[in-house]
């Protein structure tokens, strides 16, 4: 996909899978603004963007606070007058608790909650009047397939529920040639998942699936890249998943 005429937003982009998008959709030639609560990290994506010959903006977000997403809709608007991709990485995982539903406490699910999925609305919200006025536009966004593993406490409702905002956003932009998709990774080696994610849980999840192999964010660049391109024009509300073949669907 050619996306030189296209500026792509990416949440989550100061490390791991994001910047690893935000890298992929710049050497597709899209504008990249590289957003995160991490300044310092978002600063360091957009420079690895343009060393490499791209175009790539820093800029800090909270995804979970509505005045914040629509102050970095405005700064896109303003210094890009336009916006077509958007892709909602942004999540509280690195070094998240795994407390259990009968004992998490409700001020934590809150926070995951806003997060995970308020942020993925919020940013849509925000961006979505830019995507209207192109005419054009592409919004994945990154669940999980803990939402259907069960058992994923706060963190796998939270991405079940990512699903179904998809679906919701899916049916109410695709008369304005939006579409909408998620993408659902298995576990991903980044150093998020180091510190999280105890390494017998995932030496053992990598021997368990059909393609036993430890993934790394480079694995998952071909199906965004598909959800943002013409390829996938005829396709949305839909969740791709990329794990590996651990979860099957019928």
């Amino acid at each position: 996909m050619d996306h030189s005429s296209h500026v792509a937003i990416v949440t989550g982009a100061a490390q791991g899978i994001g910047r690893v998008y935000a890298q992929a959709l710049a050497e597709d030639g899209a504008t990249v603004v590289a957003a995160d609560l991490n300044e310092a990290g978002a600063q360091e994506t957009a420079r690895l963007i343009t060393e490499a010959g791209g175009k790539a903006l820093a800029a800090q977000v909270d995804v979970s606070d509505k005045q914040s997403t629509l102050d970095l809709a405005g700064l896109v608007s303003s210094e890009f007058g336009a916006a077509h991709i958007l892709v909602n990485n942004a999540a509280i995982y690195h070094s998240m608790r795994n407390d259990r539903q009968l004992d998490v406490d409700i001020d934590y699910w809150r926070k995951v909650m806003s997060v995970n999925l308020d942020g993925a609305l919020l940013m849509t919200q925000a961006f979505a009047p830019l995507l209207i006025e192109a005419g054009w536009g592409r919004i994945v966004n990154q669940t999980s397939t803990a939402a259907y593993l069960g058992g994923g406490g706060h963190y796998g409702v939270s991405k079940l529920a990512v699903i179904g905002l998809t679906q919701g956003f899916a049916q109410e932009l695709g008369h304005h040639g939006i579409t909408v998709n998620a993408l659902a990774p298995g576990v991903i080696m980044t150093e998020a998942t180091k510190v999280t994610v105890d390494e017998s849980v995932i030496r053992g999840l990598a021997a368990a699936i059909p393609l036993q192999h430890q993934a790394v964010p480079d694995d998952l660049v071909g199906a965004m890249r598909f959800l943002t391109g013409e390829d996938a024009a005829w396709m949305t509300g839909q969740t791709l998943i990329v794990d590996g073949g651990m979860v099957k669907r019928f």
